[in-house]
């Protein structure tokens, strides 16, 4: 295969973990903690203002984390404990795209500044990706794959070939992803992505996601720990990793298979501009929400056909009252409000 039959559609960070170290008050803690136990005792979550925006703190704590906040835009974990960084933070995924990356970044040291005071952010995990089409990577590609992780593992959709994953997640170093975007994209509903790779891209073929995952450990190896120092190194990672840590062959009869030339799609893939970009932020969640609108409406078509059967409606005139009488009804005995389980829903999805 030709270099330039492959096209880059886009490139960039997908996933940014950060921690941060300060010094948290007393009363903030306290404060954070009377939150939690009305939470607890709720069961479910209440109401916080954290720098100016309304959060929801969760009953339940995240990871090594006590105190959970969620916002639409990010999720924020504190911790008193003093052995784990003070703070955890995990910006969404529409947000580093709707908003970019850099502006993320800036947007938490703000946040948290105003209410935490001096803030020392660092990089607990970045994922770097790149888009292309003109590349099928399929299930016998595996052995011409040399790497420095030993481990592959296979995926599939309906027996069908999806990807490879090499390397372990929880060695806490590198692993690496290559799939197909387009199948993943449908189901999980994030619609924004055909927005984000824009003319370029091909509905009649498919899209491959190489990506790639690098922890801590390995940050500290580049020598970079903070958002700004990692986000500069991004060009020298990719390079790393696409001629030293993993590259794809083209295989002879050469034993030995590190002689083996690099292919044509994988040269491509070296040359990834890991430059990312943003679409804007209501643009993101707005064709995120489309996205899980459009796989939830069959399901839900469905379902509400089959309650208006057993309820004697005949149209959606007679369907919408029958409905909302049964939804206050089910609410009233199971104690638990509609309006709780929309919010909780909209945290799964990132909604704002």
């Amino acid at each position: 295969m030709q270099l330039d039959s492959v096209v880059e559609l886009t490139s960039g960070v997908d996933a940014l973990y950060l921690s941060g170290r300060a010094a948290l008050s007393t009363n903030f803690l306290d404060h954070l903690n009377s939150l939690r136990l009305l939470a607890d005792e709720q069961e479910g979550p209440v109401e916080i203002v954290f720098g100016g925006l309304v959060m929801q703190m969760q009953p339940r704590k995240w990871g090594l984390y006590r105190y959970c906040l969620d916002h639409p835009y990010a999720r924020f974990g504190f911790s008193p404990k003093e052995r784990i960084p003070a703070i955890r933070v995990q910006p969404r995924a529409e947000f580093l795209h709707g908003f970019g990356v850099e502006n993320v970044v800036e947007w938490t040291r703000d946040l948290l500044e105003l209410e935490c005071g001096a803030v020392l952010l660092e990089v607990s995990r970045i994922d770097l990706f790149a888009d292309f089409q003109g590349w099928k990577v399929t299930g016998d590609d595996r052995r011409e794959f040399l790497c420095r992780a030993v481990a592959r593992n296979l995926f599939e959709n309906a027996e069908e070939f999806n990807g490879l994953k090499i390397g372990k997640r929880e060695s806490g170093t590198i692993s690496a992803r290559l799939y197909d975007k387009t199948i993943e994209s449908a189901k999980s509903g994030t619609a924004y992505w055909k927005e984000l790779w824009g003319e370029k891209f091909d509905p009649a073929s498919s899209v491959l996601r190489v990506e790639f995952e690098l922890h801590r450990e390995v940050l500290r190896q580049f020598g970079v720990t903070t958002p700004d120092e990692v986000l500069a190194a991004t060009g020298a990672m990719w390079h790393y990793l696409t001629h030293e840590w993993l590259t794809h062959r083209v295989p002879t009869s050469d034993v030995t298979r590190s002689r083996w030339p690099i292919s044509g799609p994988w040269q491509a893939m070296q040359r990834a501009r890991i430059s990312g970009g943003s679409l804007g932020i209501e643009r993101a969640y707005g064709a995120k929400q489309a996205g899980v609108l459009a796989n939830l409406m069959p399901s839900l078509v469905g379902h509400l056909a089959n309650f208006g059967a057993l309820t004697g409606a005949s149209s959606m005139i007679d369907l919408i009252p029958n409905l909302e009488r049964q939804l206050n009804y089910y609410s009233r005995t199971s104690g638990r409000a509609m309006s709780s389980r929309i919010t909780e829903k909209k945290e799964k999805y990132g909604l704002p």
